[in-house]
């Protein structure tokens, strides 16, 4: 009785042990050594065939996933290679590869989330070295990419070519994904038509580290002409102007990392970086409205953000004059500027007056210092207050005033023949001054634009314990409000004496 339930135990267990053995087998199997079918990949010429699948499962938690390639001639095995993908843990896919297909063998560049691409080359012919391309060869390759049907010069260099092709010249590397340069200094010359051919804007161009001249990459650094808002309308149109140009000849699809970005230089700030959406590139129109008001709002809350905390003009950057600067500056000099006809002017109750003297001018623009009579218009009273108030900026002084006689007042220069100013700030009874900005309203115009009419400062003023400000449309302004019947004034409140500004209303 007991050897036969001791025989029944040891089959029990037996049989156990074998579950146990099959199922981590199994286990094994799905997890190591399963092969999923993924995608295949065949030649232009239906000849070649390379196959792609993973190998078992991701490693636990987010490792590497192994993919299997095999290339084929035929129903003929040539060569077959694994490859560890880095992409967070997921599952080897489509996306993890792309394929092109050369004269000479397939390059496969692999991808993942967590890793540089890489690229690995199959030869056609199951060599493991790459010999290089004729001259008939580099031809018929820069034909199928972009129709080039005669190439002017092909010189051979260290590890690849200098080329000139449709009056672009461009480098080649020497290996068989015959990396090359001519779109990226298409798309540089393109760019150059725009900027600063057609918009006269400044620009110059960021290139990253690469290791051949056939891998650079341009990144467009395009200026705004002034650092307060009053070009960001400008700007943006420019903006959409250009990449129409571009998108023209080298479209989206073509070419996607040519749009990656671009670097806005304002000046006064730092660089800025600016990612373009790449829905709204897909999609982009020559007046594109979601691209222009992203790029719109960008600037707005760029200049905002770096401009706040840089108007407390009490710091050691502010413009104050020093007495050394005074000195400089001989008495019969300032006796000679008090005999000036003011252009701006504001009167103190006590009598006293300021006055805004243009002592220099340059292209029809002005450059100016600030002047206070003890005895208005008698020059014998005169005394310099500020050598250089708007911070070596020229245009015409369009107004200069001061909050209920304090020491807090505001000046304002306009540029462009009264097109636009820019809004200054005192707390010192015009000693020193700083640069304003003002937020955009964001109007939306009838195509879907959001647009800044409010560009010219006209007065300020004091009430209920709030500094307000009416802002004009500038000379060439032409916003009308269906709702009031006219063209409006912007008009913005401060409620920390003046050093910022939120829109309050529109009003006639």
């Amino acid at each position: 009785m007991l050897k036969r339930i001791l025989k029944w135990v040891i089959i029990i267990f037996a049989s156990l042990s074998a579950i146990i053995i099959a199922f981590f087998l199994f286990l094994k199997y799905e997890m190591s050594w399963k092969l999923s079918y993924v995608g295949e990949e065949i030649s232009p010429d239906g000849q070649y065939r390379l196959l792609f699948q993973q190998i078992g499962e991701p490693d636990f938690p987010f490792g590497y996933s192994h993919a299997k390639i095999t290339f084929y001639n035929g129903e003929k095995k040539v060569d077959s290679f694994n490859e560890d993908i880095a992409d967070d843990g997921g599952q080897f896919r489509t996306a993890n590869y792309s394929v092109e297909w050369m004269k000479k063998g397939v390059v496969v560049t692999f991808k993942g989330s967590e890793q540089a691409d890489r690229e690995v080359a199959v030869f056609f012919d199951g060599s493991d070295r790459f010999e290089g391309y004729t001259d008939e060869e580099i031809g018929e390759i820069l034909e199928e990419r972009y129709g080039i049907k005669q190439i002017g010069y092909l010189q051979k260099t260290i590890g690849g070519y200098k080329i000139k092709a449709n009056g672009i010249a461009f480098y080649a590397k020497d290996d068989l994904a015959f990396h090359e340069s001519y779109q990226q200094e298409y798309f540089k010359a393109l760019t150059e038509e725009v900027f600063p051919e057609m918009t006269g804007r400044g620009i110059s161009w960021e290139t990253e580290n690469v290791e051949s001249p056939a891998e650079i990459t341009y990144i467009p650094m395009i200026s705004m002409h002034s650092s307060g808002k009053q070009d960001i309308d400008a700007y943006c149109s420019d903006i959409c102007k250009w990449l129409s140009h571009c998108m023209e000849k080298i479209p989206y699809d073509d070419a996607p990392e040519l749009y990656r970005c671009i670097v806005a230089e304002v000046p006064g700030y730092e660089n800025s970086r600016y990612y373009f959406d790449e829905i709204s590139l897909k999609n982009f129109k020559e007046i594109d409205k979601e691209l222009y008001n992203s790029l719109y709002i960008y600037l707005n809350n760029m200049i905002d953000s770096k401009s706040s905390g840089q108007n407390d003009i009490e710091g050691e950057d502010s413009n104050e004059s020093t007495e050394a600067e005074f000195e400089e500056i001989s008495n019969e000099t300032v006796k000679t500027w008090a005999q000036y006809e003011p252009e701006a002017v504001y009167d103190f109750s006590d009598g006293t007056e300021y006055a805004m003297i243009a002592v220099d001018r340059a292209l029809g623009s002005s450059f100016y210092v600030l002047m206070s009579y003890k005895e208005k218009g008698n020059p014998d009273t005169a005394e310099l207050v500020n050598s250089d108030p708007f911070n070596n900026q020229c245009g015409a002084a369009h107004f200069i005033s001061f909050i209920d006689d304090s020491d807090v007042g505001f000046a304002c220069l306009s540029y462009s023949g009264g097109a636009e100013g820019s809004l200054f700030l005192t707390k010192d009874r015009g000693k020193k001054y700083e640069e304003l900005t003002l937020p955009s309203p964001n109007i939306e115009l009838p195509d879907g634009k959001l647009y800044n009419p409010f560009v010219m400062p006209e007065k300020a003023w004091e009430e209920g314990g709030k500094i307000y400000l009416k802002v004009g449309q500038g000379s060439e302004g032409d916003y009308y409000n269906e709702e009031l019947g006219g063209h409006p004034y912007g008009i913005y409140a401060s409620d920390d004496n003046g050093e910022s500004f939120y829109f309050v209303k529109e009003e006639l």
